[in-house]
C-alpha cells in the first residue's frame, strides 16, 4: 500500500474527540537504574488545552496546563508556579516540541515532528514492511546508512532539507486497525534516539485508543517511562478549573 493509502486509513481511524479524558493515569519511570512511580490523570480539549495532574501515595505532588502557545506547572511540594513556552522544552530535549506534538502521543494521533506544513500528507517519507507492520520514515533506510560514512552527503542533505538538527522518524502503523503502533526518532547528530510505542488497544466508543505507552531514550542519560492508562472517556462533561494559590512563589522558565 503506498504513502497515500497508508496515511488516509490512519486519518479514517485516529481518534476523533472534543474533549479526551484519562482518569486513571500509572506512570513508572526509569531514569539511569533508578525507578520512581506516580499516579494521576489527564484530559485534552482538542486544540485548546492539555491539564496533566499528579499524586504519588495519594499526595498531590502537581499538575500542568498547556495551551498552543505557553505552559504552567504548578509544584504542590515547594508552592511553586513555573511558566515557559515550548521553546524551553525544545531547548531541553534537542529537538522541536510543540503543543501538536504532547497532544498527538497522548491520543495516540499521526504527526510528523519537522512541523513542516508540507509533511501533512507525508509525500516526502518512503513506506516499507517490517515487523508485519507498515513503516514510513522521513529518510530511507539505505540513505540513513550513508550518512554515517559520509559526512558530506550528510551537509548536502542537511541543506537540502534546511534542517539544524537531522533526525529520521519511522512511523509504525497496525495493517489491520490502522493506528499508529510506535514512533522513533534517530538524532544523528547527537547520536541519541527516542522510541514511543502504543499497545494494549481498547475499543471506547468505537474507536481504538490504546492502554499503554512506553517512551524510552537512549543518550548521554537512559531514560524509560512506562505509562497505563484507563477509564478513557471520550466527549464527556469535562471540568478544566486551573487554579492556582496566590501565594505560591512564581518563576519563569527561559
Amino acid at each position: 500500500m503506498g504513502i497515500g493509502k497508508i496515511i488516509k486509513q490512519v486519518n479514517d481511524h485516529e481518534l476523533k474527540f472534543n474533549t479526551l479524558s484519562v482518569s486513571r493515569l500509572t506512570l513508572n519511570l526509569d531514569k539511569d537504574g533508578k525507578s520512581s512511580s506516580v499516579r494521576g490523570l489527564y484530559k485534552i480539549r482538542q486544540d485548546s488545552v492539555i491539564q496533566v495532574s499528579i499524586q504519588k501515595l495519594s499526595i498531590p505532588v502537581g499538575k500542568v496546563e498547556a495551551v498552543p502557545d505557553s505552559f504552567r506547572i504548578v509544584y504542590y511540594l515547594e508552592k511553586k508556579l513555573f511558566s515557559g513556552s515550548y521553546d524551553y522544552i525544545s531547548d531541553l530535549l534537542g529537538t522541536e516540541v510543540n503543543f501538536q506534538t504532547v497532544q498527538a502521543i497522548l491520543s495516540n494521533q499521526l504527526y510528523s515532528f519537522r512541523q513542516d506544513p508540507n509533511d501533512k500528507d507525508f509525500k516526502a517519507f518512503s513506506s516499507t514492511i517490517e515487523d508485519n507492520m507498515y513503516k514510513i520514515s522521513s529518510i530511507r533506510e539505505r540513505k540513513f546508512r550513508k550518512f554515517d560514512k559520509n559526512e558530506d552527503k550528510l551537509e548536502r542533505y542537511r541543506n537540502k532539507m534546511e534542517a539544524e538538527l537531522l533526525i529520521k522518524q519511522d512511523i509504525y502503523i497496525d495493517p489491520d486497525l490502522f493506528v499508529v503502533r510506535k514512533m522513533v526518532f534517530d538524532d544523528i547528530d547527537y547520536n541519541r534516539t527516542l522510541k514511543i510505542e502504543f499497545s494494549e488497544f481498547q475499543v471506547i466508543k468505537n474507536q481504538w485508543f490504546p492502554g499503554n505507552i512506553k517512551i524510552s531514550f537512549n543518550g548521554k542519560e537512559k531514560i524509560h517511562l512506562n505509562v497505563g492508562l484507563s477509564k478513557v472517556e471520550i466527549d464527556e462533561p469535562t471540568n478544566f478549573n486551573f487554579s492556582v494559590p496566590a501565594k505560591y512563589n512564581y518563576e519563569k522558565l527561559n
